[in-house]
């Protein structure tokens, strides 16, 4: 009986030992399973951190080199322009324009820009003054938009429109661009045939920047010629032609056509004088040839008469020309550096 009861005691004992090992491990495996939990948990949420690093650096990279690409692709549609490639430069354009979501603001104007210069080029007046206009006034651009915008409705004989383009324009006084401003002006003034206007607007001429220097001195020149010529008398013209064909005309100006008109008024004026003396005044060879000599007579005495406002328009038109010609440089010269 005793033996018995030893037997299950130490039967109990055992057991009791077993549950407590299974117990004791079990929290080990639970405590190292938590630990590897907590661990991958480290692991992830470290790796996230890298991750959302890694997207942020990478965003700013892709940004900068998207600036970077139409920056290098403007200056490459800017090099096409000045070398005349206006097809391949709008080409590329249109491109810029589709993927221009990724720009800056100021490449999206510099895109803008091009568009309205290129226009310019091809003297398409109209459609350049429409997209520069696009072009804001928040960067430099704008303010080579507003002088492209003048001249442009300088050429559409708008001197008006031309005056305010340039009035908009935010310049420091006596800067280069504030004096290239007060040339267009005073040149607008000589097209405008304003010549008070000029006078007090060339005091302004420094005539030290050199990309101006030259057209500061030659509007200065164009406003001698113009305010100081002196049209000729149509009447003294036409009364010169009525004496001798072709010198009213050398009186208005002309040096070739006096001769031209000679050369066809005389032997008319001599076949006509013939034919009377051996057909008589009544004769029909005299009315004819007479006639016909009567018409040239008449129309060069007509025609010296006119040339007088004929070789004034010429004078002036070429002078016109001069002065948009030397508008047009040095805005060449000051926005192509």
């Amino acid at each position: 009986m005793i033996t018995n009861n030893t037997q299950a005691f130490q039967v109990m004992i055992r057991y009791f030992l077993i549950l407590i090992s299974i117990s004791f491990f079990a929290q080990n495996v639970s405590g190292q399973t938590d630990s590897v939990v907590s661990d991958r948990s480290f692991v992830q949420l470290d790796s996230a951190k890298i991750d959302s690093s890694d997207v942020i650096e990478s965003s700013q990279d892709n940004k900068v080199d998207s600036l970077r690409y139409f920056s290098d692709e403007l200056s490459f549609v800017s090099y096409l322009i000045t070398n005349e490639q206006y097809s391949y430069a709008t080409f590329l354009l249109n491109r810029l324009e589709e993927q221009s979501k990724s720009a800056s603001a100021e490449q999206h104007d510099s895109i803008t820009y091009m568009r309205g210069w290129i226009h310019y080029f091809d003297q398409e007046f109209t459609n350049a003054i429409g997209i520069l206009s696009q072009v804001s006034n928040d960067f430099a651009i704008g303010v080579q938009a507003r002088f492209y915008q003048s001249i442009c409705n300088v050429y559409l004989e708008d001197y008006e429109k031309a005056k305010i383009q340039l009035s908009i324009i935010q310049l420091d006084s006596g800067t280069q661009l504030w004096e290239l401003r007060m040339l267009q002006y005073a040149s607008i003034s000589l097209l405008e045939r304003n010549y008070d206007d000029f006078d007090s607007l060339s005091g302004y001429f420094s005539k030290k920047h050199f990309e101006f220097a030259t057209e500061e001195k030659s509007m200065t020149t164009y406003h001698q010629e113009l305010s100081t010529y002196k049209r000729k008398s149509p009447w003294i013209a036409g009364f010169m032609s009525a004496l001798f064909p072709g010198i009213g005309k050398l009186y208005a100006g002309y040096r070739g056509t006096p001769l031209g008109t000679m050369y066809m008024t005389l032997p008319l004026a001599a076949v006509a004088v013939e034919a009377a003396l051996i057909a008589g005044l009544l004769s029909p060879p005299f009315f004819i040839l007479g006639g016909i000599f009567g018409i040239f007579y008449i129309g060069n005495i007509w025609g010296s008469a006119l040339s007088v406002y004929s070789i004034k328009k010429e004078i002036y038109d070429e002078i016109d020309r001069n002065i948009l010609f030397d508008m047009h440089i040095p805005l060449r010269r000051v926005f192509w550096q």
